[in-house]
């Protein structure tokens, strides 16, 4: 059947017509997770940035999953029922799972991914293709190559 998941931000609404992303595979706890801590490491230099990182978190699934199926992006009224492991909320401003729905913790948790080897082998494929844009950039438009997760984990400003 899958791994499916339902993912919206900042509120839960079932009626509404606000943007769900339906992931038909990876969609347990720990690959959410990743995503998300991949997205936090990929916008990191922009700081807090809501509207940009609800997109940079469609990017970040998009480099995992890779070619033209997996997931995509409806609206939540049509999306209801759709996941295995229901619907994540995710607030926008720290891109830190607040809520599920639609979720029956009985049929447990998946638990196969430690967060920081999926978030990197996310952030290894941004880096591969920032490495090759740049070596045809100009001094001004070279891409960030971006920490590990455990680098990231470990710099101050992620530490409060």
């Amino acid at each position: 059947m899958g791994n499916r998941a339902v993912i919206v931000f900042d509120e839960y609404n079932p009626k509404s017509k606000q943007p769900a992303i339906c992931l038909h595979w990876n969609g347990g706890r720990d690959s959410v997770e990743g995503y998300l801590k991949a997205t936090r490491i990929l916008m990191a230099s922009r700081g807090v940035d809501p509207s940009y990182a609800r997109a940079r978190f469609v990017q970040v699934i998009g480099m995992f999953v890779g070619g033209n199926m997996s997931f995509g992006l409806s609206t939540l009224d049509k999306m209801n029922g759709q996941g295995d492991n229901g619907v994540y909320v995710i607030d926008s401003k720290t891109l830190t799972i607040k809520g599920r729905e639609e979720w029956d913790a009985s049929w447990g948790e998946q638990d196969e991914y430690d967060v920081n080897e999926f978030a990197n082998e996310i952030i290894n494929r941004i880096n591969a293709m920032n490495e090759y844009v740049n070596k045809d950039a100009g001094e001004f438009d070279q891409l960030e190559i971006l920490p590990t997760a455990e680098e990231f984990d470990k710099l101050p400003e992620n530490n409060s």
